[in-house]
């Protein structure tokens, strides 16, 4: 019985502190990739206003890399990427498509209750102020 009592009074700790060790490991990483996923998403919406930017370029490459998995956004990034090396394309549909893709990304993300409207209205800083009529 003496080693019966000593097996569990050592093994019964070190079970559950590898267990805890385990679930804060995991905890920790999924921390990461939010915050990390979280600032490639902020990264987008700081330099949509200017794609043809080299951050905008960069915050576009982010996010490929980060959502990499996610074939619905790599083919929607993909698609940015030929509207805006084409120069034939209206900057109204790139600019869609800019909100699209980070109407999705926040979607897929848990940003709850944003709607595209609500991107839009950021989208250029210059085009939340209201235009003067002359009535």
């Amino acid at each position: 019985m003496d080693l019966l009592n000593i097996l569990e009074n050592l093994l019964g700790p070190l079970f559950v502190g590898l267990v805890v060790g385990f679930v804060l490991q995991w905890l920790g990483k999924k921390e990461i990739e939010n915050r990390i996923r979280g600032d490639s998403i902020r990264d987008l919406m700081t330099f949509r206003g200017d794609y043809a930017s080299q951050d905008f370029r960069r915050s576009l490459n982010k996010v490929s890399i980060i959502f990499h998995s996610d074939e619905e956004i790599r083919l929607d990034v993909r698609h940015l990427y030929e509207l805006i090396n084409n120069p034939a394309s209206p900057q109204k549909i790139i600019e869609r498509s800019i909100v699209g893709l980070i109407y999705k990304l926040c979607q897929k993300n848990g940003f709850q209750g944003l709607t595209e409207y609500d991107i839009d209205q950021s989208f250029p800083e210059n085009k939340q102020n209201p235009e003067i009529s002359n009535f």
